[in-house]
């Protein structure tokens, strides 16, 4: 996950482009677990790296290992880009296990035949790091899907589930552990989430999950879940020592998707800047509950850099909950031009595009006329342009690479933005 990203959403401004500041959007490529059947508990979820470990990542990957799980128990992922083995052959993953037991790696969909390999290096050491390396100089080309398995005792013999951490899969021509990436495939961290807690009876807790409930206003692969302990404090949420700073000279507002189980105020904080920080509550109330809704906050009295954030996804003061109850949020972003009023809130809602994940053919439908459609990828390079006056046209996509690009709307007076996966 790389922080900051720049998208360039072609908000029209008379003829200039206008740039917004992508503060998290807490993707990663998917794990998708590999299991043994009914009796098979294993999980991933993306974890802090252990304490007193010598990883300098932030965040890592917790496989929860079942002992009824199978030899090949992992994860297998569709990349976003594919793993190209043209010039470099080796792939690294950190590692972290309780015990010692074969690794392996596999690389599908690519020139030749599939390969599924051992490391080149045995692992040598428990519960501490470690660089594995596996060797695919026999292979060259663009490769679609991986799959890592970290612990491949065939039969398995485990009596209990165990704890299995992994982190940074990366690609170079150095074979040697511990060796300079050329390119990451996978770094799994993000932004830190501090949580603001009430106290030791506060089990609030904040984890990557998968999107609970992908629909046309957040159809991420994976958000926050935030379990709000029902003994907390109306502050809680977190509060992150950004690793870029947020640039609030062009773009004043700050949007966060956000899905809650009940209405409640929401506010954001900014501090470490130029002037006095500032704390307050979103522009739009809350109006939905049980489904994704834009959420916005005005940042205009201020300008400058700001070295901090801290997000209060349910501010209700005194708190009243009775039981725990589970928020989740994503994509955070500064945009320069707010949605004023509820019809355009509703208005964003209101443009569906299906099917998402995308195929090779989407459709745009919008209850209005659309004039032309723009597509670019995250670096704000425009990919395809369509002119339409149609209110549900079709776009081929088959000639893009597959990944995440941002779907521009335009229609006669309003213009609309959407992600979408390929």
């Amino acid at each position: 996950m790389k922080h900051f990203t720049i998208l360039i959403l072609a908000v029209l401004m008379s003829t200039a482009y206008v740039q917004a500041q992508m503060i998290e959007d807490f993707e990663h490529i998917p794990l998708n677990l590999m299991l043994g059947g009914d009796d098979d508990n294993s999980t991933m979820t993306i974890v802090p790296t252990p304490e007193g470990t010598s990883n300098p990542s932030s965040h890592v990957v917790k496989y929860h290992r079942s002992m009824n799980g199978v030899p090949w128990g992992g994860f297998w992922s569709a990349l976003p880009e594919p793993l190209d083995l043209t010039e470099n052959k080796y792939v690294h993953v950190r590692v972290m296990k309780t015990r010692i037991s074969p690794l392996k790696f596999k690389v599908e969909d690519g020139p030749s035949g599939n390969l599924e390999i051992a490391s080149m290096n045995p692992q040598t050491v428990v519960n501490e790091w470690e660089d594995i390396v596996f060797d695919f100089s026999e292979k060259t080309g663009l490769w679609n899907v991986i799959a890592f398995m970290p612990d491949f005792e065939d039969p398995l013999t485990l009596t209990e589930d165990i704890e299995i951490y992994f982190d940074y899969i990366m690609v170079n021509n150095d074979p040697a552990p511990g060796s300079d990436a050329v390119y990451v495939i996978e770094e799994f961290d993000h932004i830190p989430l501090n949580l603001m807690l009430g106290g030791d009876t506060d089990n609030s807790t904040m984890e990557v999950v998968a999107n609970p409930a992908p629909d046309d206003v957040n159809g991420s692969a994976n958000v926050i879940q935030f379990h709000r302990s029902m003994n907390g404090v109306p502050w809680g949420g977190f509060w992150s020592a950004l690793p870029e700073q947020a640039d609030l000279t062009v773009n004043k507002y700050v949007y966060v998707k956000v899905w809650k189980p009940r209405v409640s105020p929401i506010k954001f904080k900014m501090e470490g800047g130029p002037l006095q920080n500032l704390e307050i509550f979103s522009m739009n109330p809350q109006q939905i509950t049980n489904g994704w809704e834009e959420i916005v906050f005005d940042f205009t009295e201020l300008t400058g850099l700001w070295d901090v954030i801290a997000f209060m996804p349910d501010f209700e003061d005194p708190l009243t909950l009775t039981e725990d109850i589970d928020i989740y949020f994503d994509d955070i972003r500064l945009m320069h031009d707010p949605l004023t009023s509820t019809s355009e809130l509703n208005a964003s809602a209101n443009l569906k595009v299906f099917p998402n994940p995308a195929l090779d053919v989407i459709t745009i439908h919008l209850d209005e006329l659309i004039r032309d459609i723009q597509i670019f990828d995250l670096s704000g390079k425009l990919m395809l342009q369509s002119n339409s006056l149609s209110s549900e046209p079709k776009i081929n996509l088959s000639g893009l690479s597959k990944g995440m690009y941002i779907l521009k709307v335009n229609t006669l007076s309003n213009s609309y933005t959407h992600k979408i996966n390929h």
